[in-house]
């Protein structure tokens, strides 16, 4: 019984893990078709990570998807606009703090930019689909350890 139990967990996880790459492959989707890259290196879309092991609560499982880029929250749920010092050398803005040459302003004029709500929006096309996906991966996970116990 307790081997029994320890296998569903195992099963879980993978599933539950499973579902987190799932998010990410959506989230780097979103930038990559709806979201413009603000600095052009595609840093954004491709620090989209989620863990490798799932976090049981009781009955329940999760696992964590996220974007560890400094700027990542203020493009997930928007911003005021501000002034950056810096200048710029050729396409690039060189952010320096205290730059004679100047800076740039990101943003309306005393306005708020909208954000882009990407992790948002990945977990509510993996919900989507979710009860479908996890069924299938369920069935051959169960069907793969039949066939080895016979």
């Amino acid at each position: 019984m307790a081997q029994a139990a320890e296998e569903m967990d195992q099963i879980m996880d993978e599933l539950v893990v499973g579902e987190g790459v799932y998010a990410v492959k959506q989230a780097k989707l979103i930038c990559k078709n709806d979201v413009p890259d603000i600095v052009g290196s595609g840093d954004y879309r491709n620090n989209w990570h989620s863990s490798d092991k799932a976090i049981r609560n009781g009955r329940s499982f999760k696992v964590d998807v996220f974007n560890n880029l400094s700027y990542a929250k203020h493009l997930e749920y928007g911003f005021r606009s501000h002034f950056v010092p810096g200048h710029w050398e050729g396409n690039t803005f060189v952010y320096q703090r205290d730059d004679p040459e100047g800076g740039m302003y990101v943003g309306p004029y005393k306005g708020f930019v909208r954000g882009r709500f990407v992790l948002r929006r990945a977990i509510k096309r993996t919900e989507i689909t979710q009860e479908a996906r996890l069924k299938r991966k369920l069935n051959r996970i169960l069907q793969e350890r039949l066939n080895r116990g016979l």
